[in-house]
Formats: structure tokens, sequence, C-alpha cells
């Protein structure tokens, strides 16, 4: 891991002795599923090279030493039995600040840019590790599309009358979420042009034989829209299936554009 980082501040071409800024991956992981294990590794990979530049293994007991507690070791002052004491699911958040406050000293880097999921913990711990705001939090779009559907589905499920035929299905979020990733990836670099195309994916999806809105969606042979693809081409575009009623449109708008649109 050390190779690594140093593979890293090669890239980045510094002086042997200062910092280098890097973005990096981070991840965590339990040796069972749920919020009952008593052990879990968090990592960070760095962005540039895909390598480990960092772990931390955090264990609440070691079963040796708990199946021989009146076994007395020689070395018993240099061993460390446990390394974490709390929650399993506060384990991501504590190993991540670990290796953020430490990668200065012994990796002699930076880490400026964080990759992770949008509800990360592990991201709030480490903002502000190295200054105010010394962390930039960014997500890939792989996580905001799963966000997205995952949003619905919830809502669906908590919200009565939202559910059912000609409503918001589980066929309709996915759709909704394929969508959502593809403008999202087209539209790399370019926030409001970004912001524009989702609202344009949202009413498209949310068209039916009986309503089209496609007025914001691209025009063209290339155009993601099927509906003013085929009429680009001079053909005409059969919808079967049924718009989204207004109440169900008004209703997940605000969980749709939150994403891309912070002040909606």
């Amino acid at each position: 891991m050390i190779r690594a980082a140093e593979e890293v501040r090669r890239l980045n071409v510094v002086p042997s002795k200062k910092i280098s800024s890097c973005g990096v991956s981070v991840g965590g992981t339990w040796q069972r599923r749920g919020y009952s294990s008593l052990n879990g590794c968090t990592t960070v990979i760095s962005i540039d090279t895909g390598k480990v530049l960092d772990a931390e293994i955090m264990c609440h007991y070691y079963r040796t030493c708990k199946t021989n507690d009146n076994v007395r070791y020689k070395n018993k002052e240099n061993h460390e039995c446990s390394n974490y004491v709390g929650s399993s699911g506060n384990m991501e958040s504590v190993g991540v600040h670990r290796m953020f406050e430490r990668s200065k000293r012994l990796r002699k880097l930076q880490y400026s840019q964080y990759y992770g999921e949008g509800d990360s913990k592990g991201f709030e711990e480490v903002k502000n590790i190295y200054d105010n705001n010394s962390v930039e939090k960014l997500e890939c779009t792989g996580h905001v599309q799963k966000r997205v559907g995952g949003r619905l589905r919830k809502f669906k499920k908590n919200e009565k009358g939202l559910g059912g035929k000609g409503k918001l299905t589980d066929k309709f979020i996915d759709k909704l979420q394929n969508y959502y990733g593809i403008v999202i990836r087209s539209n790399v670099g370019n926030l409001v042009e970004m912001q524009r195309a989702v609202i344009a994916a949202f009413s498209h999806c949310c068209s039916g034989k009986n309503k089209q809105v496609h007025q914001q969606c691209p025009t063209g042979p290339n155009s993601w829209c099927k509906f003013l693809k085929a009429k680009f081409a001079g053909i005409k575009f059969v919808d079967k299936s049924p718009a989204l009623p207004n109440s169900v449109v008004n209703s997940i708008k605000k969980l749709t554009w939150i994403f891309v649109i912070k002040n909606y």
C-alpha cells in the first residue's frame, strides 16, 4: 500500500517532501451481513490507479483471547485484543476517519476528493479533517441511479394510492431509473444541461398514449426519446402505455429531481 501511494505521488509529480492531493473511493465491508458483525474492514482506493492505498481492519474482540481467559500469554502486553468499541453499523465511519487522519503522516497524501454513496456517514466524519470543507464529496452515477429507484420504491410502499395499474409501478421506476443514468452520463461536466436533461427524462417517462410531454427531450436521429426520434424519421410512434396521473407526477417530482437540483 505504501508503494501504491508512491505511485500516486509520481503521477501527480510532486516533490518528495510535499503532500500530494488525490481522489479516493471509500468502501466498507463486514464479516456478517446486518449490524451484528464483530469484525469489519474499510479501505480507500486511488481513483487514478485503482490500487488500495490504506485499509483499516476492526474487531470487537479476539476469539482466541476470549476462549483462553485464564491463559497467561508471554507477550500479552504487546497484544491488542480489540481495536474498536461501538456499534457494528458505525465501523465504516470510524475506519474512514482513522485512514484520513493518518494519510499525510503515513502516505504523504491528502484525500481531497471522496467518492462514495450519497448517504455515506464516513464523509461527514472527514469533510473537515484537514481544514474546513477540505474534502469534496463526489458520487458515481451508478449510486445516484440506484438511489432514485430506491427512494421511489420506499415512497410507493409508504404512501397509499401511489401504486397499482397505471400508476407508480416497479416497471415505471426501472424505466425512470434507466433514463436517469443515461442523461447524467450524457452531460458529465455540464451541470445546467444535466439539470435540464433530468427534467426532460422525467417528463418523457411520465408521458403516455393519452398525454405526450416531450418538448424538452433532445431531437434528431440519435435522440434517446423514441417519440421525437420517430417524428424526425417521419414515422408514427405508437405508445401503448398510459400516462402517469398528475397526482402521482406531482408526488414524485421532488424525489426525482432533488439529486441534481439541490435547491428545488
